[in-house]
């Protein structure tokens, strides 16, 4: 599928980060999140008129905490990459971009990493090479698995071109195809390698604890079922497991978590049994296909929050008379 946007020029590099050598003084607190290994926590809030993390010692409360300034960037998402990085998802506006629609401004997100101990920065990701020019590429794609265990690589889940062979002279070099890949970024070099090539119908990818591949997830264009693709152990091979309805509106669309215990089985969000009464957490066996029973919630649920250190959905929320609430789905959480 040809893309509608592409362009010759490189998505201008982010503002650089600067880095301080203590945290300024905080005017309101937007997020806080503890390292894989518990020994740093990192707060995002203001400082003064940007915004800054102020990364703290766990295990010595008497250091002073390391601020790392921002700037003025809009920060949708942040999230350790092991325990010596921080990876940000930024949004911003790309002008004067050359497209087959004319010059268009474009808004765009990327991936970035903050190293811990220096507050360098890094881009990840960049501009996809086709055949004959580069294709701009919005979306930053999802973080699907932050690796805890490797402290220079994460794993993503992102829009990359594929080139398909045009035919036996040299001088075409083929067509291009977008492809939902499976993408390993190193957070120090910036630098990504495709791991895990989708088909050109494939929405999503499935990992387990470890962030090894489990599933696929394929629905082509003008298909209202979605197909499940169970992988095998080298995570390179899949066949179908099953397929479920992907008519529904987009607040009610199948999401694909990794599962808690099983290796070898999903947690999907999708409506309830009969289509009526929102969303129920279901198990699905990829070795046995099929479905296990909903979760036993309160209500139905509205989302669920995926937590990339574990490959799985830790917590959902449901509504409730005084408002919004969480539910735990593991017993660790729930006490």
């Amino acid at each position: 599928m040809k893309s509608a946007l592409h362009t010759l020029l490189a998505l201008c590099a982010v503002s650089a980060l600067a880095v301080t050598s203590e945290a300024q003084a905080a005017e309101r607190v937007y997020g806080v999140e503890l390292s894989p290994g518990g020994r740093h926590y990192a707060i995002l809030r203001d400082a003064g008129d940007q915004r800054a993390f102020a990364i703290y010692s766990a295990d010595d409360a008497a250091a002073a905490p390391k601020g790392v300034g921002l700037g003025t960037i809009e920060i949708e998402d942040f999230e350790w990459g092991g325990d010596d990085y921080l990876l940000l998802r930024v949004a911003g506006e790309k002008g004067g971009l050359d497209t087959t629609a004319g010059l268009k401004t474009i808004k765009f997100s990327r991936w970035m990493s903050i190293a811990r101990e220096t507050g360098k920065s890094q881009t990840l990701f960049g501009n996809e090479r086709g055949s004959a020019f580069y294709y701009f590429i919005g979306a930053a794609g999802e973080l699907l698995h932050a690796l805890p265990l490797d402290n220079e690589n994460a794993l993503f889940a992102r829009t990359s071109i594929e080139v398909k062979p045009g035919g036996p002279s040299r001088l075409k070099e083929g067509d291009d195809v977008q492809i939902y890949s499976l993408q390993r970024a190193n957070m120090k070099t910036g630098k990504a390698v495709i791991v895990r090539e989708g088909a050109p119908e494939t929405i999503d990818w499935v990992v387990d604890a470890a962030g090894a591949v489990i599933a696929r997830i394929d629905q082509s264009a003008q298909s209202k079922k979605i197909e499940i693709m169970a992988t095998d152990a080298s995570g390179r091979n899949a066949k179908a497991a099953g397929e479920i309805s992907g008519d529904a509106v987009e607040q009610e669309r199948p999401a694909f978590f990794g599962a808690v215990k099983d290796a070898r089985a999903l947690q999907i969000l999708k409506q309830q049994v009969g289509g009526f009464g929102g969303l129920a957490m279901y198990s699905y066996s990829l070795d046995a296909p099929g479905f296990g029973p909903a979760i036993d919630a309160p209500a139905p649920f509205q989302r669920a929050v995926y937590d990339p250190r574990f490959g799985r959905a830790r917590i959902a929320y449901y509504a409730s008379a005084g408002g919004e609430r969480a539910y735990h789905f593991e017993a660790d959480d729930q006490k």
